[in-house]
């Protein structure tokens, strides 16, 4: 009697375990076909579907409307004229401030709503704190080397195994991934990434190349078919076997498709142990970037990246770095020079859509810096135009003969040296890095992406505030490096000193010497400190003698015609602070 009851509680227990368990859905696209697939294979497993971030009607309307505020905002600023230089600082002011109100509101909407690490995170210990246990997770959206992104959302595989590391055990019992997108199963990513951050699952189903469009029905059959089989294909041990079973599953037939048990890969064409992927590399290992490096920079025949992303030769060159991508996990650094980044290459196949974010973005900054340009009277050819009509050879050209112009203009103290300061700090930090180095956040290989912190800040660089804060730090350092080169002078002429300066000029020699020859940082700052105190000692004992000749100097200077009222005005206060601190 005893022992039939530990049967029915054992058999009681194991139900309660089975039905607990559920698929995890990150839905970053949007792709209800999908999700449908998804639950029809839980029903036959006894299971539920949760999907992540929990996309209502209400979310999409409200996504769609401040996408279209921010649209609305940016062509009416656009209209104004006010990203093309022209000067009309009352009608620009109301549809910048619209602009950047616009995006404000869709950033925050988009970090409370949409799916990143820190609203995953959330969701995770939210299921966890409910009893939710979980058997497998699919995973949606654009992908690029370990990085899923989409219309909902934006995460890496770090964030995705951090959010399961935090709320421990939920990720114990996943068994299943289904990574549906472009290159999530193919060696590279397998072996670098989803292996790595979800040791414990059995198996892995994706695609080793583009993966199908959300609107195909092969797409949703092989992911209902893939889920409801997943417990006979974690079963399977021999490598021609599990190729076998990939070939039989819905959709397979016209998709990449590719599955990894254990160790074991397959895709339709070859099957391996991801144990051997060394023997892969050598030899085999792709050095030819010569398509690359012509789009990158823009050669003869090469002045803009294709406008099929899809299917050209920068992507099936894209295709064959993603194959050998692992390479630089199991390669010596000396085999790996001059291999191109596929982060950037992604990134270059969509330089359409990074032109178009950009633009969508940042008008109002590069309004900013068309007016500074403006102010500093730059040649009208450095002006940032139609941006999105563009080649990439075109942009190229105007990035460097810009950075060439600037170069000249900032050698030298001038009343105008912080507006060409501040312009050249939006070039570098700016513009730069991210039409030139490429340097987006994945989601900018789509359309209606925002921006990351450090875009922003480097935008801001040519703003008016920010023109005011180079103005101030510039003036200030002028006049520290004037006063102080005037008192240097006074002491190497004073009969009372000028031995003693004579001395100090030795050993300033001989640091630079040691500098030049690669001494220690920490080894040469102790005697460049001493030298430093040594000068303020024979200032401070001689001040009687260099307080008449500094007096003298500094109504020099403040006499002196200056450009900028503002900037002399900040000059003076500093001049008059430094003597005022030399005195004590």
């Amino acid at each position: 009697m005893l022992k039939s009851v530990f049967s029915i509680l054992a058999i009681v227990m194991s139900f309660a375990t089975t039905a607990n368990a559920d698929i995890l859905f990150l839905d970053l696209n949007g792709n209800p076909k999908e999700i449908e697939a998804a639950k029809a294979a839980a029903a036959k497993r006894g299971e539920k579907v949760i999907v992540l971030p929990e996309i209502t009607k209400e979310m999409m309307a409200n996504q769609a409307k401040f996408k279209e505020l921010t649209q609305k905002a940016n062509a009416d600023y656009l209209k104004k004229g006010c990203s093309v230089g022209i000067e009309k600082t009352a009608a620009c002011a109301t549809v910048a401030k619209n602009l950047e109100d616009a995006m404000a509101k869709e950033n925050k909407f988009r970090q409370e709503n949409e799916l990143n690490a820190k609203t995953l995170e959330k969701s995770i210990a939210d299921l966890k704190q409910k009893g939710v246990q979980l058997s497998s997770m699919v995973v949606s959206g654009h992908d690029g080397n370990g990085h899923f992104a989409g219309r909902f959302g934006d995460l890496d595989d770090k964030a995705l195994s951090d959010a399961f590391l935090k709320n421990p055990p939920m990720g114990d019992g996943i068994r299943s991934l289904a990574l549906w997108g472009c290159y999530t199963a193919n060696i590279s990513s397998l072996s670098l990434y989803w292996k790595k951050s979800f040791p414990q699952v059995e198996v892995v189903v994706g695609f080793d190349k583009q993966g199908p469009l959300g609107n195909s029905p092969a797409n949703w059959a092989l992911l209902k078919d893939f889920l409801s089989k997943e417990k006979e294909l974690t079963q399977i041990k021999d490598e021609n076997e599990l190729q076998k079973a990939l070939k039989g599953l819905d959709g397979v037939r016209i998709t990449d498709a590719a599955i990894c048990v254990g160790g074991k890969f397959s895709n339709k064409k070859l099957t391996m142990d991801l144990a051997n992927v060394q023997s892969m590399c050598e030899g085999a290992y792709l050095k030819d970037a010569k398509v690359y490096t012509c789009y990158l920079n823009a050669e003869e025949g090469c002045a803009n990246p294709p406008a099929n992303t899809s299917d050209s030769e920068l992507r099936r060159f894209y295709e064959k770095l993603q194959d050998y991508a692992h390479c630089k996990e199991v390669l010596p650094p000396e085999q790996q020079v001059g291999v191109p980044s596929p982060d950037t290459m992604i990134r270059l196949i969509h330089f359409a859509d990074v032109k178009k974010n950009f633009v969508q973005n940042f008008s109002r900054e590069i309004a900013d810096y068309n007016k500074l340009l403006d102010k500093v009277g730059a040649p009208k050819d450095l002006h940032w135009g139609d941006i999105q009509k563009m080649t990439r050879a075109e942009v190229l050209a105007k990035l460097n003969a810009t950075a060439k112009y600037l170069n000249d203009k900032t050698d030298n103290d001038s009343a105008l040296k912080p507006e060409f300061m501040a312009l050249k700090n939006f070039l570098n930090l700016g513009i730069q890095p991210v039409l030139g180095d490429l340097n987006v956040p994945f989601t900018w290989v789509d359309t209606g992406a925002g921006p990351s912190e450090g875009m922003k800040n480097g935008m801001l660089t040519a703003s008016p505030a920010n023109l005011i804060r180079v103005r101030k730090d510039y003036e200030n350092d002028r006049a520290t490096r004037l006063m102080n080169e005037k008192i240097e002078s006074i002491l190497k002429t004073n009969s009372a000193t000028r031995s003693q300066m004579e001395v100090i000029g030795v050993r300033e020699k001989e640091l630079q010497r040691q500098m030049e020859a690669g001494a220690n940082f920490r080894d040469i700052m102790g005697p460049a400190q001493q030298i430093d105190e040594d000068k303020q000692r024979l200032r401070q004992n001689n001040w009687k003698t260099i307080s008449v000749e500094l007096e003298q100097y500094k109504q020099q200077l403040k006499s002196e015609s200056y450009a900028s009222a503002e900037g002399q005005k900040i000059f003076n206060a500093k001049l008059d602070e430094l003597v005022t601190t030399y005195a004590k």
